[in-house]
């Protein structure tokens, strides 16, 4: 068995590096294509790029983590059930328990390092990167806007741009949204000039040739009135407003953060819904024994399924996450709905997958 387990081991830890490494470097570029542009306009550093790169990984490791060993196994497992070696190994006595023992070590060392990444050090990185695009958006609030690409960064407006020269938008189109997000006010311009006013920290935006429309309740279409004209007109946007609810994201919350303002609501009722809180908590703990439940479920899956091709199994993993992290959003999206016990649905992915895991174990057992 002693040879058997380090073959195990061998095969297991170095593809899930592999697999964990090539995922994490796709990723991470498609995750920075999306500021790429914001950069190239700010002119930064090449070290304060490499700080944006380096605070991605983190969080992006959280999944490339239970994806990879999950690819790991499948195709692992699949080659071995493909070759008739579980087969032999069964014929002589060995039951799947002792076989799959290495696996299970290398899922729980996982699954520690994946909650110490989703308890401390994704949430304090995340916090970091976004208040890094703040502090560029702010310092410099040409960053914001890029052609065809509508900014959604300040608060309460909508934003969106045809072309940019300098300082310069072409074909500007404005919404201005009410408390509720519903549209309240269109405003277009054949040209817009950007101004920014750090004495006020606020951002000017002077719209030529302007025209504005005025939306119902609720943003009723039916109810459009239209709204002023002016050659030249002025929007004003506070630079503060970026920075907005910044500090009380759940995502940028450590666990212990998470655990003190339960804690502080269960001493001193303040009124605010803890469901999100609860909720979010229990994702943490939910999230970070992903890893034991995908080598629970992918395991018996590889030994039914009997494919040694790696791009199969790689298909395969990439589903079941897939389906994992779609019903893990399920439960997310409940976090506001006390009465439903977001907190306990959260874990229904773990459960479901489990469940089916070990019954895949149990009919491959007796195979």
């Amino acid at each position: 068995m002693t040879l058997i387990h380090n073959y195990l081991y061998k095969e297991i830890i170095l593809l899930t590096a592999a697999i964990i490494g090539i995922l994490t470097f796709l990723l991470v570029a498609l995750e920075l294509f999306k500021v790429i542009e914001m950069i190239m306009y700010t002119d930064l550093p090449f070290w304060l790029v490499a700080k944006f790169v380096l605070l991605l990984i983190p969080f992006v490791l959280t999944l490339t983590i239970p994806t990879g060993l999950l690819a790991a196994v499948m195709i692992v497992f699949g080659r071995m059930s493909s070759d008739r070696e579980l087969l032999a190994l069964k014929a002589s006595g060995i039951g799947l328990a002792p076989i799959v023992a290495p696996v299970i070590v290398v899922a729980v060392i996982f699954m520690v390092l994946n909650f110490w990444l989703v308890a401390s050090v994704t949430p304090e990185c995340r916090k970091e990167y976004n208040g890094m695009k703040h502090e560029i958006a702010t310092n410099n609030p040409l960053a914001l806007f890029n052609p065809e690409v509508v900014v959604d960064k300040i608060p309460g407006w909508r934003i969106y741009c045809s072309k940019k020269e300098g300082a310069t938008l072409e074909d500007v189109i404005l919404w201005q949204l009410d408390d509720d997000n519903h549209l309240k006010t269109s405003m277009r311009a054949d040209q817009a000039k950007i101004d920014l006013d750090l004495e006020h920290q606020q951002l000017d935006m002077v719209l030529i040739n302007e025209r504005s429309e005025q939306y119902g309740p609720g943003g009723d279409p039916s109810k459009v009135q239209p709204g002023g004209r002016g050659a030249q007109m002025v929007v004003s946007f506070s630079l503060n407003s970026f920075y907005e609810k910044l500090q009380r994201r759940l995502a940028w919350m450590t666990l212990p953060e998470i655990q003190e303002v339960i804690f502080s609501m269960q001493s001193a009722p303040t009124g605010e819904d803890a469901s999100p809180y609860l909720t979010e908590l229990q994702a943490r703990f939910s999230f970070s024994i992903s890893c034991l439940t995908f080598v629970i479920v992918g395991i018996p899956l590889a030994i039914q399924t009997q494919r040694r091709e790696t791009s199969f199994g790689t298909l395969i993993a990439i589903s079941i996450v897939a389906l994992y992290m779609l019903l893990d959003a399920v439960g997310k999206a409940l976090k506001a709905k006390a009465g439903l016990y977001p907190e306990l649905i959260i874990w229904t992915p773990n459960i479901l997958f489990q469940a089916v895991g070990f019954w895949l174990f149990y009919r491959a057992n007796r195979k």
